[in-house]
């Protein structure tokens, strides 16, 4: 007897055998788990990027309703970007202990604080991916009391006496949402960053500037091409926007370079019109001024 077994010895030495794996058979596992990774990772990335564009595209909405109801409130005006003469923007006020979210134009319509993962950040460019611009010192430290918005407000065109330029362009009128030509083409807010070089660095900006910028005092010619525009392609070589007439889109470079390709920085277009400035060619020169 073989302590009570029925089988020999040699018979279940080959039973277990057959039921372990080989080293060869556990590499060739191993190599197929390997390439399955390497093929599906490009894919999962291409996925994980499409839904952020499209939480993207959900956060412009949304600031493009707060527009809409903004003008409704104010006699179809365009909300200012800023108070002249104060810190208060329309994404809230600066203060000597962080921003007052409160006191921005967009916070009766759209209550979210201006933080991590808010409906101001594009999911694309977190916090800490770059300075904050919304510091009252380069010197401060990063802090999330001084987040601002990674989405810039074409204030530039749709508000200009209220504007951080109103020095150059405080003549031109101030628009309402239904004086708009071709609302379906105009910009409201759009993905923004802006590069101000090795001692600046890149930063977020809550600007949507032009690819020309307009300085008629004391200039013949006075639009002059835009050094830093601020149009964020961080998309997959795209830039989300949302229009005045409500809609949102994915644009593209549309012929343009990148001002900032390491940060996708430029401008969808080569020009102002049709979705920045679309009457930019409209506007006086020093010649017509004085005639």
């Amino acid at each position: 007897m073989n302590g009570g077994s029925t089988k020999p010895p040699q018979e279940e030495r080959t039973i277990r055998r057959i039921n372990a794996f080989t080293l060869v058979e556990l590499l060739v596992v191993i190599s197929i788990i390997a390439l399955l990774t390497a093929i599906m990772a490009p894919v999962l990335g291409r996925a994980r990027s499409k839904a952020r564009a499209v939480e993207c595209a959900s956060n412009l909405r949304q600031l493009g309703i707060a527009f809409a109801c903004y003008a409704n409130d104010y006699d179809d005006y365009a909300m200012p970007t800023r108070v002249p003469g104060t810190n208060t923007y329309w994404w809230g006020r600066k203060e000597t202990t962080g921003i007052d979210h409160k006191k921005g134009f967009t916070w009766p319509y759209l209550k979210s604080q201006l933080d991590e993962d808010s409906v101001y950040e594009c999911p694309a460019q977190r916090y800490g991916s770059y300075g904050l611009q919304g510091k009252p010192t380069t010197t401060e430290p990063d802090d999330k009391k001084w987040i601002t918005s990674t989405y810039g407000y074409n204030g530039y065109y749709l508000s200009p006496p209220a504007s951080v330029w109103e020095s150059d362009i405080d003549e031109r009128p101030w628009q309402k949402t239904t004086t708009v030509k071709q609302p379906g083409l105009v910009f409201v807010f759009a993905d923004t960053l802006i590069d101000l070089g090795p001692t600046g660095g890149i930063k977020n900006t809550a600007l949507l500037d032009p690819p020309y910028l307009y300085k008629l005092r004391g200039n013949k010619y006075p639009w002059k091409k835009n050094m830093h525009p601020t149009t964020c392609f961080r998309h997959n070589e795209r830039t989300n926007v949302v229009f005045v007439d409500g809609h949102c889109a994915a644009m593209g470079l549309e012929g343009a370079e990148y001002v900032s390709p390491k940060a996708k920085i430029g401008s969808v277009g080569e020009e102002n019109s049709p979705h920045y400035i679309p009457d930019w060619r409209e506007w006086p020169t020093e010649e017509r001024r004085h005639r």
